[in-house]
């Protein structure tokens, strides 16, 4: 089995805001949002460690922010607004700006950060 395949082998959903539509004052919103299944992809700490990989805010609350990365196979859409979804809906990820293209390696794949904020 080779490396890429043993670290991206998990399941994930891309979810993202759908075709905008008009509501009932006219205004333009976002439709409902749809799903897109990603096989062979992984949501994975950044650098490949675990440290430093969040955060917690000391001014009165319980918030948490964790980072994570998610690769997926070349040619994955991924867009800055969408949201990484566990296949069992427990784990909701928010991408953080533009995904990366790494198609000239050993490794090739879409890389986009990720972010959660809990309490």
């Amino acid at each position: 089995m080779s490396l890429i395949s043993s670290v991206m082998s998990e399941t994930w959903y891309i979810e993202r805001a759908g075709t905008r539509v008009r509501d009932s004052t006219g205004s333009w919103v976002d439709g409902p949002r749809v799903r897109f299944r990603v096989d062979y992809c992984a949501v994975m700490s950044p650098y490949g460690v675990t440290v430093g990989s969040s955060s917690e805010e000391h001014n009165a609350s319980d918030t948490v922010t964790t980072r994570r990365v998610f690769a997926a196979p070349l040619g994955t859409d991924v867009r800055p607004a969408d949201r990484i979804v566990s296949v069992d809906g427990t784990e909701t990820w928010e991408v953080v700006g533009r995904p990366l293209v790494f198609p000239l390696t050993s490794l090739a794949r879409v890389e986009a950060n990720l972010k959660e904020v809990t309490g």
